[in-house]
């Protein structure tokens, strides 16, 4: 039985979804390691932390989810989670040591381990707190675990953090994602470096959830300080991993909505992460090809419903004009002029100008294209060939029901 096998085993019957499981378990293996292995990458080593949000409608199950994988986490002896409340400056202090705010002399605190934390929270918005950006801007940064983090005025002095490694593992509804990630940070990188997991509440209902015996987390416990005490160092890759990741990443088909833009161009890299953690979950410290198929098609799996994980977040105020431009469009086999544009949204806008601005915009985005006929412009949508993962890219039978 492998350690994913364990875990869902150690779950059991849950109303929550097998995805949450899924990245909690991810998440709890992520946090265990910490920055003990590497994958080198230019200049700059790859580890296998893990910013990941489960996303859902209240009652999803998030929570319990995320407490599983703590409840797990403790039993094995991990200690540093952050509050569930706190400021970015007791935050950072706290990644060093416990201190006395008041008392302590914080010019230098730099010990010789690195300095870990993992964010476990079934709701992040209490940890972020309303659109701070401060924040948000320093975990986009320590994403990419910096050799050291320098975080002037702690106060009225500063603070150094050696190999600072941080975990996320939090809980949103649509609704408070917006509120803890304005959408101003879009373009700020941080929803690059999140995992969205959503999902729908289930139909699974246990009104009487059975008691967990003493000793149930004994063997994924086991498994996972196993894999903490005997995992290190460099994560190396056999010829056929190398390949297929190559692969991957020179034939990944992308995603359609616009506002992940940024985060296909770190994609490649939540690949790795998630091949490294595949890799050391089977004991192991050379990646396989098995290891990279299965890290894709879990990486794949989420990537289709974070759209919806996103809902309405971070669309402009023209969105649904937009959609009903492009659905007149698509409907008819001619090209539409602006006139017939305007005709057709009118009751919906206020202004013919805005009709400009979302033509504009349609076009940037290349939705739609102009065409020219009989000395008449108008304009019809912009075919684009739609991408698909080759077959040999994915497992598919891999993921359990729900995945």
């Amino acid at each position: 039985m492998d350690f994913f096998d364990e875990y869902f085993k150690f779950v059991g019957e849950s109303e929550a979804p097998n995805n949450y499981h899924r990245w909690c378990s991810l998440s709890t293996l992520s946090s265990i390691i910490g920055r003990e292995v590497f994958f080198p990458f230019g200049h700059d080593p790859i580890y296998p932390n893990q910013y990941i949000l489960l996303l859902g409608v209240p009652g999803a199950r998030k929570s319990s989810a995320i407490g599983v994988s703590k409840k797990i986490l403790k039993a094995a002896g991990y200690t540093t989670f952050a509050k569930d409340k706190t400021s970015k400056e007791r935050f950072f202090a706290d990644m060093v040591k416990e201190i006395d705010l008041e008392e302590a002399d914080l010019e230098m605190l730099v010990l010789d381990s690195p300095n870990e934390i993992l964010i476990s929270n079934g709701e992040f918005l209490d940890f972020i707190g309303r659109g701070d950006m401060d924040f948000l801007t320093s975990l986009t940064n320590l994403w990419d675990n910096p050799p050291i983090y320098e975080h002037p005025k702690l106060h009225g002095k500063s603070i150094s953090i050696y190999k600072p490694t941080i975990n996320i593992l939090g809980g949103a509804t649509v609704k408070g994602l917006g509120l803890a990630i304005p959408p101003e940070a879009l373009g700020t990188g941080i929803l690059s470096r999140l995992i969205l997991i959503h999902a729908e509440q289930t139909d699974k209902k246990i009104t009487f959830p059975e008691d967990v015996p003493e000793g149930a987390s004994d063997q994924i416990v086991e498994s996972l300080l196993k894999i903490k005490n005997d995992i290190k160092g460099k994560i190396t890759k056999s010829k056929g991993a190398e390949d297929i990741l190559d692969k991957m990443y020179k034939t990944c088909p992308g995603l359609e909505d616009s506002r992940f833009a940024d985060y296909a161009s770190r994609r490649f890299t939540h690949l790795l992460k998630l091949t490294m953690l595949i890799t050391i979950s089977r004991h192991s410290t050379e990646m396989s090809t098995e290891d990279a198929l299965i890290a894709n098609t879990i990486l794949h799996s989420a990537e289709g419903k974070m759209s919806k994980a996103l809902g309405e977040f971070g669309k402009s105020k023209y969105s649904d004009v937009s959609n009903t431009v492009m659905d007149a469009l698509n409907k008819t086999s001619v090209s539409l002029s602006h006139t017939d544009l305007w005709k057709i949204v009118s009751k919906d806008l206020s202004d013919v100008r805005d009709l400009n601005t979302i033509m504009k915009n349609l076009l940037s985005s290349e939705k739609v294209q102009v065409i020219t006929m009989n000395n008449k412009q108008g304009y019809m949508p912009l075919k684009k060939v739609h991408r698909e993962w080759h077959k040999d890219l994915l497992l598919e039978d891999y993921l359990r029901e729900g995945e």
